[in-house]
């Protein structure tokens, strides 16, 4: 039977845009351009599913929302989503204190407020199928005392599944809420534990949609070296499986219906008993396994169904953590060589020099700049310049440690931030980046005045050149002068005497 929506919302485009949408996927869609008009539409027949906007002429979404819930009892459930621009965390949970069921901000993701709208119509008619259960236990309760007890039994059941059904509205919101992914994983491993009161669980995800294997993110419960060796490919015929089906199953059933399944096997070795699909965008990018229960008892049907609302809930949960870690990862790339760029390199250096006060570590800092550089880009013009930079960039990340830093400081200036290195060790780094980085040949560089592209280091030491973050910094930027001052093309590492005797090289800017 067609789902109606009744769509609240005085923007005239985004109405046209959720209608069309809706209209494509199925729906039947009712407008309401304000608050009472949603109210009056409402009391002449009950929607499947309400979308309302916070912000309305006249009556608000929230006072409209609160006027609909009042005639919303457990026979006539209707869930009420949130629309908002909104991002202040007051709006979203004033909204729902007063009976919203869920929120999306705006812009979003039309494959996201599918997900929801989804998730909150099973879970209509999951609230639907037990209300009308449990009326008819009741009536039978009456109707044949003999049968009581059974009925009694029953009826507890369901108000479990009713209780667990709540519970899932509450998790939503907390996962929500979580967008570091590790923290998440943990999280959702946590929740399902004690929602199914399983012995244990593990969380299997592709870090990257192209990435063709699914790996362990987190587990609880398995001992470590029974999943060293677990890793499941998208090519194995459990993922086609979950691909078409998309649904949670019990592994003795999914033995039944799949064959030559490595996957599927050692699944089965490690004693799990349920696997669910995590979807996201029409393939499977994740699995939640479970294994037995604390109880023994069997996963039933209806934790099946409500595993199936979870996996949908925890897909948008780490769709939304993926898309956050995405867009952090961008805020501190230098986009054209692909290095950190200056914001990250000021966040890590001020963590480095807290530890190294903590831990007395040691830390030291190497600042470098392209010798004249401003000749290579009057003379070759910018794109030869900028691939100069990239191809820098390359030999940095190849020379370094994997634990060093490196960024671009800005312009043609980098940074390597060494984390637990001396005096000493940044000297024989600086020179092995400096003659790497004389021996490489650079297109055009016959121009240079030295007939090769070259830089200039400059480094500096907690605790021997200083005590915190910008004494550190200046110091280096003065070995960094005095090198340029000398001669360029070398490397130079902060000494007493620099502090008085180093001025900027005053024939260029670079």
């Amino acid at each position: 039977m067609e789902k109606t929506i009744l769509i609240v919302e005085d923007h005239h485009d985004m109405m046209s845009i959720l209608q069309k949408y809706l209209g494509e996927h199925h729906y039947k869609t009712i407008p309401a351009e304000n608050a009472e008009e949603a109210i009056q539409i409402y009391q002449n027949g009950h929607p499947d599913l309400v979308l309302m906007d916070l912000m309305l002429p006249g009556m608000s979404g929230i006072e409209a929302i609160k006027k609909i819930k009042k005639n919303i009892s457990p026979k006539n459930y209707v869930p009420i989503i949130i629309i908002t621009a909104k991002n202040e965390v007051s709006d979203i949970v004033t909204g729902l204190e007063v009976g919203a069921d869920d929120y999306v901000v705006k812009p979003f993701h039309f494959d996201e407020l599918m997900a929801r709208i989804n998730t909150a119509l099973r879970l209509k008619e999951l609230n639907e199928k037990l209300v009308q259960q449990s009326e008819e236990l009741e009536k039978a309760n009456t109707q044949i005392s003999e049968l009581n007890r059974n009925l009694l039994n029953k009826n507890r059941q369901l108000r479990k599944n009713i209780y667990n059904l709540h519970g899932l509205f509450e998790i939503s919101i907390e996962l929500n809420s979580i967008l570091d992914l590790h923290r998440l994983v943990n999280s959702i491993l946590l929740t399902i534990v004690g929602q199914f009161s399983s012995n244990s669980a593990l969380f299997l995800l592709a870090s990257k949609p192209e990435i063709d294997r699914l790996e362990i993110i987190n587990s609880k419960g398995f001992y470590y070296d029974a999943l060293s060796d677990l890793i499941i490919e998208k090519t194995d015929p459990l993922i086609s499986y979950f691909n078409k089906k998309g649904l949670p199953d019990l592994v003795n059933r999914l033995k039944r219906k799949i064959k030559n399944s490595p996957a599927l096997n050692q699944l089965s070795a490690l004693d799990v008993r349920v696997v669910t699909p995590i979807i996201v965008k029409g393939a499977t990018e994740g699995l939640v396994c479970l294994g037995p229960r604390v109880k023994k008892q069997s996963y039933e049907k209806q934790d099946l169904e409500q595993i199936s609302i979870l996996a949908n809930i925890i897909a948008i949960s780490i769709t939304n953590a993926t898309l956050y870690r995405e867009v952090e990862q961008l805020s501190y790339t230098d986009g054209m060589t692909e290095l950190h760029n200056f914001r990250y390199f000021d966040l890590r250096l001020h963590e480095e020099v807290i530890r190294h006060k903590r831990n007395k570590t040691g830390l030291s800092l190497l600042i470098l700049d392209v010798d004249n550089f401003k000749n290579f880009n009057d003379t070759m013009g910018h794109p030869a310049g900028d691939e100069v930079l990239r191809k820098l960039a390359k030999i940095l990340r190849e020379t370094v440690r994997e634990n060093d830093i490196v960024a671009r400081y800005g312009g043609e200036e980098f940074a390597v931030i060494l984390p637990q290195v001396e005096k000493e060790g940044a000297l024989i780094l600086a020179e092995r980046i400096r003659e790497n980085i004389e021996k490489t040949y650079f297109e055009h560089e016959e121009i240079q005045p030295q007939g090769k592209v070259t830089v200039s280091i400059g480094g500096a030491n907690l605790p021997d050149d200083a005590d915190d973050y910008q004494t550190l910094v200046n110091r280096a930027d003065m070995a960094l002068y005095k090198a340029k001052n000398t001669g360029r093309n070398r490397v130079v590492i902060f000494s007493a005497e620099d502090q008085e005797t180093n001025v900027p090289p005053d024939s260029e800017t670079e």
